[in-house]
């Protein structure tokens, strides 16, 4: 990752931001509906880059399903372990590379990626993740890779910014996330990647029936730009 999460500061910042910048609306009911949570498969459910944690305690609290968090930051681990414990929850450190090998093959009925992807330097690293997580879904199980659009970089949401405006950002530039709240403020170092490229990444990972949302800002933020990219694909 192109931020550093090796500080228990950062993990904590990262969390009272995005809670205070209300996560809720922002693209993850879509995310849960791509997933279909509410059906009847009890394998779990794999949370790939799950940060502070908030997102998988939300889904098992919601939907009653297992949950495992990975994330390669251990300070985003143990802040997840300590402030959204849950029974239906594990948290789990992985390798920089994104490596799962400690799930066997097809033992996960669905995987969420939120805002992760956004943040590989590189097409290899993002092809090379959605492989893994290819091997150990399901057949037939859904992926939902969810990021900020990158059709909106430079504009003013209420509460985030990506990038510069005015600036002709190219496939794997560097480019600053701001997230702004009554709290304060965070700076995201991300990386900027097209619709195409981060379609490419699942299609090459052996998914299927990729499919692409353009999802608005939340009903609070009467924007006409899309803020938020949703692919959705079957193992």
């Amino acid at each position: 990752m192109h931020t550093s999460w090796e500080t228990s500061e950062s993990a904590e910042a990262y969390s009272r931001e995005t809670a205070a910048a209300q996560w809720k609306p922002m693209g993850y009911p879509e995310v849960f509906r791509s997933l279909d949570l509410t059906g009847a498969d009890d394998r779990p459910l794999l949370d790939f880059g799950c940060g502070p944690g908030f997102v998988a305690h939300y889904a098992a609290e919601e939907y009653g399903r297992n949950v495992i968090g990975v994330d390669v930051s251990g300070s985003m681990i143990e802040y997840a372990t300590a402030h959204y414990d849950h029974p239906l929850v594990s948290y789990r450190e992985i390798p920089i590379s994104g490596g799962l090998d400690f799930l066997a093959s097809e033992e996960i009925g669905a995987c969420m990626s939120c805002f992760v992807f956004m943040q590989m330097p590189s097409t290899e690293l993002q092809v090379d993740a959605c492989r893994q997580i290819r091997r150990v879904l399901t057949p037939g199980g859904r992926f939902a890779m969810l990021n900020t659009h990158p059709g909106s970089v430079g504009v003013q949401f209420s509460t985030l910014r990506n990038g510069e405006a005015g600036r002709a950002y190219l496939p794997g530039d560097p480019m600053v996330t701001s997230l702004r709240t009554a709290n304060g403020s965070l700076t995201l170092r991300d990386f900027f990647w097209r619709v195409e490229d981060y379609a490419h990444a699942m299609e090459a990972g052996g998914f299927r029936d990729v499919a692409i949302e353009h999802l608005p800002p939340p009903p609070a933020d009467p924007t006409p730009h899309p803020q938020f990219l949703l692919l959705s694909g079957r193992a």
